[in-house]
């Protein structure tokens, strides 16, 4: 989430059940925060364990039926691990609110194919959400909101999963389940790309009488950076390559593009921005999609009136109607020795052991480490890493292992979580349905 905190400091493994607030001391984001998050993950944790996988009670809660050779989405409420999803009225497939198709996502493919669910957690901000802001206080920015987006999607025969497989055992068995297993495997890989974080080690002095430097974070503030995969891929020369983009306030530096035009742009506010920064120019539809937006560099802030180095052209397989751009975000990566960047992106490159460290800023170095098995990292854009970075340690916050080396960790989000709802075979009668449904209790009448 891409908000103004100061760390993300909730970790199921430690299982607290509460925050604790003391009198007379100081009040931090992340403490309210991680009450929530603790409170969050119990109520969820609650209703898988109850529930299952997926599941919602017996009705028309997300059935999926065959109306005028589209797909029509049943109101009503579904869990999938335990997060709630909600409906509020029957919708047709390409009329989803958090889903805004492309034109040719709006044809449904030849049949058959599997409609599934795909559900994970969006950070809404003022930007998004105009009625977040207090008017009383002038419209400022407070706190944010994170919001559940569910999004019903169609899937293809691909390589050796078929949705035909599917609808026969209807998940029935050892064989339903591990079928399932392999699609979820397809769009959300389990190797996403491992990340360790370090301060630069001090470097040894041959010389006896020279002491050497300390290994010291350096900057001047408490930051909290931000890694975010901006190019989906794999590392390396084969196939697509993966590039990543980072931030020291979390990427939260962004603000309303209020006219476009050439390469000049006018915004709402300009605080934060200055010549030289790399600045992603996106809107709501390409984020709801999870695709990147377009990297240029700025040549000149004037007020409110942002210059590029040429022209930007409007992405190419965007809906006609579509607006873009909308918001403009900095980030904070440059070319500096051998660094170089593809796009206004750093390619990834792994490594082993102590190889491959790339300097961030002010001490702070990443390496992508490379997968240990005939496997590949398969990276996803948007997603990401945080490192809290503190003045008065002058370290930065990372877990270690045994022997003080820092620890390799996937991606810290964006996590989806998925359910089958049918298989589409012809154009007419009801698909097969794959959803699985409870029956409430009944309440009973008491003296």
């Amino acid at each position: 989430m891409k908000g103004d905190f100061s760390r993300d400091t909730f970790n199921r493994h430690k299982h607290f059940s509460r925050v604790l607030q003391q009198q007379g001391r100081v009040q931090l984001d992340a403490d309210t925060n991680e009450q929530t998050a603790i409170l969050l993950h119990y109520l969820r944790t609650l209703a898988a364990d109850l529930i299952g996988p997926y599941g919602g009670p017996v009705g028309g809660s997300f059935k999926i039926s065959i109306e005028n050779n589209g797909l029509k989405i049943g109101k009503g409420h579904y869990y999938v691990d335990g997060i709630l999803c909600e409906n509020d009225k029957d919708i047709t497939y390409t009329a989803q609110e958090d889903y805004p198709l492309l034109e040719e996502e709006t044809r449904l493919p030849d049949k058959p194919y599997l409609v599934y669910l795909d559900v994970w957690e969006r950070h809404i901000a003022a930007l998004e959400d105009d009625d977040i802001r207090e008017k009383a206080l002038g419209g400022s920015d407070t706190a944010t909101r994170a919001k559940v987006v569910w999004q019903v999607k169609t899937q293809i025969e691909s390589s050796n999963l078929d949705p035909k497989s599917l609808a026969e055992n209807s998940f029935a068995g050892k064989d339903g389940l591990a079928e399932w297993k392999n699609w979820i495997e397809l769009w959300q890989p389990k190797n996403r790309g491992c990340l360790k974080a370090r301060v630069k080690p001090a470097e040894k002095s041959t010389e006896p009488c020279l002491i050497a430097p300390d290994a010291k974070y350096r900057g001047q503030e408490n930051q909290l950076y931000r890694i975010e995969i901006h190019d989906s891929g794999t590392a390396g020369t084969n196939g697509q390559k993966a590039t990543f983009k980072w931030s020291k306030d979390n990427g939260s530096i962004v603000c309303r593009i209020v006219e476009f035009f050439g390469n000049e742009l006018t915004v709402d506010k300009s605080h934060g921005f200055e010549a030289k920064n790399w600045v992603e120019l996106t809107n709501d539809e390409q984020e709801l999609r999870g695709e990147p937006g377009s990297l240029v560099r700025l040549i000149k802030v004037e007020g409110d009136r942002f210059i590029f180095e040429s022209d930007v052209s409007r992405p190419s397989g965007l809906v006609e109607k579509e607006k873009w751009p909308t918001k403009v975000r900095r980030w904070d990566q440059r070319e500096c020795g051998d660094l170089k960047l593809n796009s206004g992106a750093v390619p990834i490159t792994e490594a082993k052991a102590n190889d491959g460290w790339i300097e961030i800023e002010n001490g702070i170095e990443i390496q992508f480490v490379e997968v240990s098995s005939d496997d590949v990292h398969r990276y996803r854009t948007g997603d990401y890493w945080l490192i809290p970075a503190r003045v008065a340690t002058g370290d930065i916050e990372w877990p270690e292992d045994d022997d003080g080396e820092p620890r390799a960790q996937p991606p810290h989000g964006v996590q989806h979580h998925y359910a089958p709802l049918a298989v589409v075979k012809n154009a007419d009668g009801t698909p097969p349905d794959l959803r699985c449904e409870f029956q409430p209790p009944e309440c009973k009448e008491t003296m």
